[in-house]
């Protein structure tokens, strides 16, 4: 079974085995999403500055200033005139109280927070990092089946951390298919191949387009036009994310690099339901630690036997504070 849906050089094998025609559909998400965001840093004709108080800094108490470029400089600019720790260790940042992306840029006179995973409260970094790999994890299901399995990602499941694992659904036709372990560990090891490949720190890009842009990139997949449709019911703008040649819709914002993520370990994959003509609907499932984090093996063996069922917790909801604004709903798990 193992010959028959994957390779030990499962990420090499599904490049090459590719039809051109697939390829360039692969590519096509990507290559919209690359010219959309360098349309909309276009559209800064002139630069401008802004003041930017970085806190936590050397000496907390006082803030270092920069002045950076508006709409064109983002917190990983900063981090840069901060010094090599900042670049290595911040997986997020809070712009004016709000957790903002490494990657999006600054569009106004601002305070930020460098956040890591070793800090007293890393509720927030540990949420980013959850979905984080829920996003990897499905570019890892869009490259490690073969091409006549017809996989089609269908949607990131934003589960909490204290539901012992994060998820990703798809859809595929893989018959009676049930992984072994070993199957497992072989995807599992793609997110390495991918690591090697692109750079231990390959950069998470974020956009925030239209919809109808949005659907423009994602033409060629039914189960991302559907989940654009659902969003368009209550929002006139979808948020994406890009790692080298995946793109994919979720909620944000999401760690700034892969380099963040240590140990990754994809330890199920669960049949939902039949859809018809051979097409059935999956749950994959993993656990993950940070790169910083160091942990016995046996302890994390454990959490990969959590992981393993079935999971069906519902899904996060942000909750509205008395200012309206969404305040992070997951509580501090390390």
């Amino acid at each position: 079974m193992l010959a028959e849906y994957l390779t030990q050089k499962v990420w090499c094998h599904r490049l090459q085995s590719t039809p051109e025609i697939a390829r360039k559909l692969y590519h096509a998400a990507s290559d919209i999403f690359i010219a959309e965001r360098q349309r909309q840093l276009s559209l800064t004709k002139r630069v401008e500055k802004v003041t930017v108080l970085c806190h936590g800094v050397r000496d907390s108490a006082n803030p270092v200033k920069l002045f950076m470029n508006k709409n064109l400089s983002t917190p990983y600019s900063c981090t840069r005139h901060l010094g090599e720790p900042y670049i290595k260790q911040t997986a997020i940042s809070l712009v004016n109280g709000k957790p903002h992306h490494m990657h999006e840029p600054l569009t106004e006179d601002c305070e930020i927070e460098f956040l890591h995973f070793k800090q007293d409260d890393p509720s927030i970094v540990n949420k980013a990092f959850w979905r984080s790999c829920s996003f990897v994890l499905g570019s890892v299901l869009d490259i490690v089946f073969k091409q006549e399995h017809g996989v089609q990602l269908c949607e990131s499941r934003d589960f909490p951390i204290e539901s012992g694992s994060f998820a990703y659904d798809f859809k595929a036709k893989l018959g009676n298919w049930q992984p072994t372990q070993m199957e497992l560990q072989i995807m599992s090891q793609a997110i390495k191949k991918f690591s090697y490949r692109n750079g231990r720190h390959a950069f998470i890009q974020p956009l925030t387009t239209s919809i109808e842009k949005a659907k423009e990139i994602f033409h060629s997949s039914r189960d991302k036009l559907a989940q654009l449709e659902r969003l368009s019911a209550t929002q006139d703008t979808a948020s994406l994310y890009q790692m080298a040649r995946h793109v994919d819709i979720i909620d944000g914002p999401l760690i700034s690099n892969i380099g963040h993520i240590g140990r990754f370990t994809i330890t199920a994959i669960h049949k939902l339901k039949e859809e018809g003509d051979g097409v059935c609907l999956y749950r994959a499932q993993g656990v993950a630690l940070p790169a910083s984090i160091t942990m016995h093996s046996w302890t994390y063996q454990s959490l990969v036997a959590n992981a393993m069922p079935l999971n069906e917790s519902e899904e996060i909801v942000e909750e509205s504070g008395e200012d309206g604004e969404e305040k992070p709903s997951l509580e501090s798990h390390q």
